[in-house]
């Protein structure tokens, strides 16, 4: 049973033991949070958001902490936690009871205060003092003077001229690199990879999408080796990688299979037609290593005598359409690009390519940044890289390139070139 309990005035009604599941109710009233009952014709329910437990109310009065049940209006009275407050006269802020004061009709935290307030701030729900104007709260919520103090993450820094963030703390990137909030002393031409900082001319280390492996330690030449995603291949033919966008996966290599994007299928059962599986009507004979379809290869990946001594072309792909069986793609931010002799040429936006045989390119992705070559003695062109993963591709080539660019005046040496 309910009791009626009169408070200053105001009634509101008591439930017994709060129950653990909703009480069964008396005809006519209705479930109110947990372990309560109200009649909506007479009274009002307050519900507590983080215990869900409810209590009722008579309809002059309304709750501060709880969520009304019906649309909220004000009211002679109401509930701060568990306490009947005249909002007239009272300001509850974060369940804690204040006289009300005139102007200050806001609360940051349990302090009330007043947006014409001056030499005061609220951030992240604490009211700080501020001796001057100025300040500002950091995405975090913390007080800083811009025209003093710069804000790395979660902390407030002096301004150092030059300085800039790195994570939580400020680097120079005159003599500093930053890595994923990690920051190195910039010793050469050095990039990063993950957390870890490199020089990605150096034929002792490799990264593969954020993961740098020692090659000393694994005893391959840089040349043999390639990345599958994170992972570094074992060297010979031991591996597959197939890849789509965003997805790569290593199988081990078996006779008759092939890839199709990131599957593996057996090519006497299933065709592939740029990524999309099809099955076969009837077997095909297949007992020999496919030939296995193009591969979209990491930047690192690439042989120096391709990405450096051949002319690709670099550009981002807007749109691509199929007719019949050509290939019709747009590209924009399209460069001509030969490192090795440090030319590079910009070409019309929009850049039109048209690739004959759809089904033996790989899947492209408008927005992204691609590499294309045209073989030589050939109108055949192809995609060789996927940039997406570079924010500078342009100085990811030329980095890569740098070991075979000699200063004006001296030729390059063309490893192949005798």
């Amino acid at each position: 049973m309910q009791a009626a309990v009169h408070h200053q005035g105001l009634m509101f009604f008591r439930t017994g033991a709060i129950a653990q599941k909703s009480p069964n109710c008396m005809p006519g009233e209705k479930p109110c949070g947990l372990g309560a009952c109200f009649n909506p014709t007479t009274e009002r329910c307050c519900v507590n958001p983080s215990s869900h437990q409810g209590q009722s109310y008579s309809h002059d009065q309304a709750c501060c902490d709880g969520t009304l049940s019906h649309t909220p209006h004000l009211y002679n009275g109401a509930s701060c936690g568990s306490q009947v407050y005249n909002p007239n006269f009272n300001i509850c802020c974060a369940g804690k009871l204040s006289n009300r004061v005139p102007g200050k009709n806001l609360c940051c935290g349990t302090t009330p205060y007043g947006v014409e307030d001056r030499g005061v701030l609220c951030c992240n729900q604490t009211l700080h003092r501020v001796v001057e104007d100025g300040y500002q709260c950091s995405p975090g919520g913390h007080l800083y003077l811009p025209s003093r103090d710069m804000v790395c993450g979660s902390r407030v820094h002096l301004n150092d001229p030059g300085k800039h963030c790195c994570g939580e703390d400020t680097y120079d990137p005159q003599y500093e690199i930053c890595c994923n909030g990690h920051k190195h002393n910039r010793l050469g031409k050095m990039s990063c990879c993950g957390r870890k900082v490199y020089n990605p001319s150096s034929r002792q280390r490799k990264c593969c999408a954020g993961t740098l492996y020692d090659l000393q330690v694994q005893g391959r030449p840089t040349e043999d080796t390639q990345c599958c995603g994170s992972v570094l291949m074992e060297a010979g033919s031991t591996q597959t990688c197939c890849s789509a966008p965003g997805l790569d996966l290593l199988y081990p290599t078996q006779p008759g299979f092939t890839c199709c994007g990131h599957r593996y299928p057996n090519a006497s059962q299933w065709s592939c037609c740029a990524g999309v599986l099809h099955p076969r009507p009837e077997p095909h004979n297949t007992t020999k290593n496919v030939i296995p379809g193009p591969r979209l290869l990491p930047l690192g990946d690439l042989k120096t005598e391709v990405l450096c001594y051949t002319e690709v072309l670099l550009g981002t792909v807007q749109s691509v359409s199929v007719k019949m069986n050509e290939r019709s793609i747009v590209m924009v931010n399209a460069l001509s690009l030969l490192a090795s002799r440090g030319h590079f040429k910009a070409m019309a936006s929009p850049h039109y390519v048209t690739l004959p045989d759809h089904c033996s390119s790989p899947e492209l992705v408008p927005g992204n940044s691609y590499i294309l070559m045209k073989i030589p003695f050939s109108d055949t062109i192809r995609f060789i890289s996927d940039l997406s993963d570079h924010s500078s591709p342009f100085h990811s080539i030329f980095s890569i390139c740098s070991t075979f660019i000699y200063p004006r005046g001296k030729k390059a040496n063309h490893p192949n070139r005798k």
